[in-house]
């Protein structure tokens, strides 16, 4: 029989990219080696060490099964404001494993003890700091959660542009949602283990406000995933205003949305790629006596957001972790695709989170986008 000194947790929502330590033995005698399958592509053989204890960690095996589509968003909505559902879909690729894994022990006789578990991930990642338990039967907002609760949380939606958020449901069924700011309600089949809730793909004359209506300002929203345990999403809706619009991956492998307002500087940055030598002609038939290749080019957006609130700032601090941040290149106001998102990379190297002598934060970045095509020899 395997006996686990550090056990797995099989009733907790793991994280894919932290450390997931196992640490086991026979309850019995000593392994010769120790065989774990994770899928049928999968499996790792392990040897005890001298007190006939084995060590794995799941996290470099599970990190790298996850990741499916290479974080990439291309997920298309076709949102149709008569139908609900229409605002809903599966992003559970890429996202989410639920695996049963096996642990096969072999002894020195051939004899075998077998454990089989059932674990689930999420493509996500915890701080030691705001480290949180999460069972895999509660529901989960996909979003950075308000500070010490794992079940409030805060958006900004801007109207006219893109926006959804995530959510983590272990069952597919009826989630209700209700607007306790205005006494509406909606109800929404979440498709998938993971779902998205889009609130618009950029338009304004098909919304989810046709089936659940927003106030301008705060709404309060209520999840309802027909279990004892509720969620509350503070939902700040904002009318439009002009801006650099940023999506980014967060850290529970769903999307966070930022405007930043009417502060945007572009800087074009070129370097030469060099020069060809050319003086083999007479002087009344040459040009010059070098040929240039021609230059690299590159673009730099420099944005800036002032006056966050705590809320806010524990939004948008998630651009500088994210692996995958997508600048909005799409025309507000009209039916945007996600071909209408361009990769960038953040450039700044460092951005204070936090001002303990002030309430109120500013955050600035660069955003370096993709290396121009240029006319070269």
């Amino acid at each position: 029989m395997i006996q686990f000194i550090q056990d797995i947790q099989q009733d907790k929502l793991r994280m894919a990219f932290n450390n997931d330590v196992v640490r086991f033995r026979l309850s019995q005698g000593v392994a010769a080696y120790c065989i774990v399958t994770m899928t049928e592509d999968v499996s790792v053989r392990l040897y005890p060490g001298p007190d006939g204890v084995f060590y794995f960690n799941f996290k470099p095996y599970i990190a790298s099964i996850i990741n499916t589509r290479n974080f990439e968003d291309n997920l298309q909505t076709q949102i149709q404001s008569t139908i609900a559902n229409s605002f809903v879909y599966d992003f559970t690729d890429g996202v989410f494993l639920n695996l049963l894994v096996k642990i096969q022990a072999v002894r020195s006789d051939n004899t075998t003890d077998i454990g089989e578990y059932s674990l689930r991930w999420i493509a996500g990642v915890e701080q030691l700091r705001e480290y949180s338990e999460l069972s895999i039967n509660d529901m989960l907002l996909l979003t950075p959660l308000s500070k010490q609760t794992n079940n409030h949380a805060y958006l900004k939606y801007w109207q006219g542009y893109p926006f959804d958020f995530g959510m983590y449901n272990h069952v597919e069924e009826g989630v209700n949602i209700s607007n306790k700011t205005n006494l509406l309600s909606q109800e929404f089949y979440t498709p998938g283990t993971i779902t998205r809730l889009f609130f618009s793909d950029g338009r304004t004359d098909e919304t989810i406000e046709d089936v659940l209506p927003l106030v301008e300002g705060v709404n309060q929203l209520e999840i309802d995933p027909h279990s004892d345990k509720h969620f509350y999403l503070s939902v700040e809706k904002v009318a439009y205003r002009c801006g650099v619009y940023i999506k980014w991956l967060n850290k529970y492998g769903a999307y966070n949305y930022w405007l930043f307002e009417n502060t945007a500087a572009i800087d074009r940055t070129t370097k030469q790629l060099g020069e060809l030598f050319n003086d083999n002609e007479n002087f009344e038939n040459s040009f010059g006596r070098s040929i240039q290749i021609g230059k690299e080019s590159q673009d730099v957006i420099k944005v800036i957001t002032e006056a966050l609130t705590e809320a806010e700032s524990k939004i948008v601090e998630g651009i500088i972790d994210s692996p995958k941040i997508y600048l909005f290149t799409g025309q507000p106001f009209s039916r945007n695709s996600y071909r209408d998102w361009i990769e960038v990379s953040l450039k700044t190297t460092s951005s204070r989170i936090k001002n303990y002598k002030q309430n109120l934060n500013n955050m600035a970045f660069d955003f370096e986008l993709p290396q121009r095509y240029t006319q070269t020899l």
